[in-house]
């Protein structure tokens, strides 16, 4: 399990929160929710695959993209990560690169930041606590985080209006809500998020699907899909499958399974 640690109060808008893991013992399936991750190697080398099985030795520090599909993970009892997790378009405002670039990647931290994060590292290595390594990053981040681009409001609005809570939100409404034009609502989510607005909306009815059925002892699917805007039962079964490899059934029933993370071996 990761220990979770809450950003400065002026990065919430950006960074979801860090995370740290140690002494990992299994495998886990991470699960696609369109957000970018900054992952900081401190122990020994993790194995990582896409969705096909085939894994890659990785030992630097990375930039895990948004993913489309899920990935996993695999580690071991010296494993020791510690992680930032960016909201959604949030990357954007630390990398200052189009996101599109980093989506369904993983790429190593040193070929975007050069020296600059082997340095942090360097410092995350001598922290002795949770508190030292929250005051490190937000130290960080604090400095390297952008968050007056006129653009990215737009985005942000329209990432906000592409969750699912309540009545759907077509793509044309919100280009009007916007005042903006289709082609350039695409474009803007490209650079900024890594997707266009519908595979985000399709991602988000996947987050809300897992987040609803975290909370029930018992799941009414026909309920469940028309609580997140899907046509039926089987559009959210298919779906589901296509992000995870799972069925909605098999998701819920699988003792493992916590949020976006599903441990497996």
């Amino acid at each position: 399990m990761i220990t979770k640690i809450d950003p400065h109060i002026c990065l919430r808008k950006t960074i979801d929160y860090y995370w740290i893991e140690k002494n990992g013992i299994s495998s886990v399936k991470i699960l696609p929710d369109g957000t970018t991750s900054v992952i900081f190697n401190i122990g020994s080398p993790i194995s990582i695959s896409d969705n096909q099985g085939d894994y890659t030795e990785r030992s630097n520090n990375l930039i895990i993209g948004a993913h489309k599909k899920y990935y996993l993970i695999k580690e071991n009892t010296d494993t020791y990560l510690i992680g930032i997790k960016f909201k959604q378009g949030g990357a954007y405002h630390f990398l200052k690169l189009p996101m599109m670039e980093f989506s369904d990647k993983i790429i190593n931290l040193h070929d975007v930041l050069n020296g600059e994060s082997e340095r942090l590292r360097e410092m995350l290595v001598d922290a002795k606590s949770e508190e030292q390594i929250r005051i490190l990053l937000n130290q960080y981040f604090l400095k390297k985080v952008d968050i007056k681009s006129k653009s990215s409001d737009i985005v942000d609005y329209a990432i906000a209006n592409v969750k699912v809570n309540g009545s759907p939100t077509s793509i044309k409404n919100l280009c009007e809500s916007a005042n903006i034009s289709n082609k350039h609502l695409i474009t803007l989510f490209n650079q900024k998020v890594g997707f266009p607005p519908k595979l985000m909306h399709r991602l988000n009815k996947f987050i809300k699907v897992i987040e609803l059925i975290q909370q029930k002892n018992q799941v009414n699917w026909p309920e469940i899909a028309f609580e997140c805007n899907y046509y039926d039962q089987s559009h959210l079964i298919n779906d589901f499958k296509g992000f995870s490899g799972l069925s909605p059934k098999n998701y819920y029933e699988n003792k493992n399974a916590h949020g976006l993370r599903v441990i497996f071996g």
